[in-house]
């Protein structure tokens, strides 16, 4: 059951004597689950740092450690942890042991609850942190060999079912751990398949073809030109980005083939609060990628001087939606272009509430092949939550996206673009432009999509 969800080595045994971490490893053999074992000292701990999802640790790494020295206990144990743990949240499980389990327990708990925030754990505690005594599991044996351990009778059992239900009480933990398992098998089955292309290969001729294959994967992500003016990480960062488009396939047919685990946990209706829902569109929508300041969906900020974003701020005020109907009464007297000056005013001087900035929207293909001259580009900003309120709904000559989750600046916010200053800019310009995020290639083509509307809007003359 469990090797369907922790197949992808992305588990831990860490316990400084090896035959009493025997019986664990033997079962994770048996269950044909990959994992690594560590003796907890620094010289076994990964270089960098792994996203992992189950931990086997043993509480009692330093047997001669004194029970009542709380604070180097916790030290120990609290260094592995962030050495091993690539992990920014609670995406992983702890199945702690030791011979006197309740000893160290309390004092483990307690560096993932600290006040201070010592040992840097607190915002990626555990989901579930599983306790047991080794003797109840384990039967220490004396021999000619000397000591081993070996499970007690029906115990390996009821191990592999406490980890099981506890996935079971985790459905999401269950549903996203399967759902990485399935990424690892697509991304092997694509791999597979490049190699099958070479299959009736003699074996002198199957890496050339492999290199061929490689090399056309780059170029039909570069274009010849930008090929041959790149160096060989640009070009292999080309082809990984090439490969990514193959793997999609195979994940839908993994997706649509096999059965998957069933997550059971659907709720009537959508709980997610308004933060949650700007950070996950974020990651939908948009990247922290800030390398290459001249790709496409790149966005910038810009001088509030660069255009007049006061007008275009302005235009998108909506008095019906600004204004209560007592202030519309108060101000009926006053000019309407007036008010949503005064309105505008207060949102653009308020750096809190009011980024301007640029979108590059020049053609991917152009930028890929190192093609373009001129960068095409919308000006636009971003509007914190609570004053895109003040906006119309939706224009004809607007992209108002959907509520996105800034790390850098407003925290919740819109983009809001104004294709009517759609225009060019020089590469020169680009470059002294700060580039702030991306927006992925998805959300890119909505963009242009809707401005190629804006651009050929068909009309016809005649006399009604």
């Amino acid at each position: 059951m469990i090797d369907k969800y922790f197949s992808t080595g992305n588990v831990y045994v860490i316990d400084d004597q090896l035959t009493e971490a025997t019986p664990i490893i033997k079962s994770l053999y048996s269950h044909q689950i990959p994992h690594i074992y560590l003796d907890g000292s620094s010289k076994s701990l990964p270089k960098e740092s792994r996203q992992v999802r189950l931990i086997f640790l043993d509480l009692n790494l330093k047997p001669t450690l004194n029970p009542k020295d709380k604070k180097s206990f916790k030290n120990i144990h609290a260094g592995i942890l962030n050495k091993l743990l690539a992990n920014n949240s609670s995406s992983y499980l702890i199945l702690v042991w030791s011979k006197q389990e309740d000893t160290f327990l309390n004092d483990f708990k307690e560096i993932f609850n600290d006040s201070t925030n010592e040992y840097k754990l607190n915002q990626r505690p555990p989901l579930e942190i599983i306790s047991l005594e080794k003797k109840d599991f384990f039967e220490t044996i004396s021999g000619a060999d000397g000591i081993t351990h070996n499970w007690k009778n029906g115990q390996e059992k009821a191990l592999l079912e406490l980890i099981t239900s506890k996935l079971t009480q985790n459905e999401a933990f269950k549903i996203l751990s399967a759902w990485e398992n399935l990424i690892s098998k697509s991304g092997s089955k694509t791999v597979d398949y490049l190699f099958d292309l070479v299959s009736g290969e003699t074996p002198a001729n199957k890496n050339s073809k492999l290199d061929s294959i490689i090399t056309s994967l780059s170029i039909s992500f570069l274009g010849f030109e930008n090929f041959n003016k790149l160096n060989d990480q640009k070009k292999t960062d080309a082809f990984m980005l090439a490969l990514s488009e193959l793997i999609d396939d195979e994940i839908d047919k993994e997706i649509i083939v096999n059965t998957q685990p069933e997550f059971k946990n659907w709720l009537p209706t959508k709980r997610l609060s308004s933060t949650d829902k700007g950070r996950l569109n974020s990651k939908l929508l948009t990247s922290i990628e800030v390398g290459n300041n001249h790709l496409t969906g790149s966005i910038y900020k810009a001088n509030k001087g660069a255009h007049n974003y006061k007008k275009l701020l302005t235009d998108c005020i909506d008095l019906g939606r600004s204004l209560s109907k007592k202030e519309a009464t108060k101000k009926k007297d006053s000019k309407s272009s007036e008010v949503r000056k005064d309105i505008a005013n207060l949102i653009f001087k308020d750096s809190s509430k009011f980024i301007p900035l640029e979108l590059n929207i020049t053609p991917l293909c152009d930028v890929a092949q190192n093609k373009e001259e001129y960068y095409r580009m919308v000006p636009g900003f971003l509007i914190d939550k609570k004053s895109r309120e003040y906006l119309f709904e939706k224009t004809d000559r607007n992209y108002f996206s959907a509520l996105l989750y800034s790390e850098v600046s407003l925290n919740e916010c819109h983009l809001v673009l104004d294709y009517r200053y759609f225009h060019s800019v020089t590469k020169a310009e680009i470059n002294k432009m700060r580039k702030l995020c991306c927006l992925r290639k998805s959300f890119v083509d909505e963009i242009q999509s809707k401005l190629a509307n804006h651009v050929s809007r068909l009309g016809l003359l005649y006399l009604p």
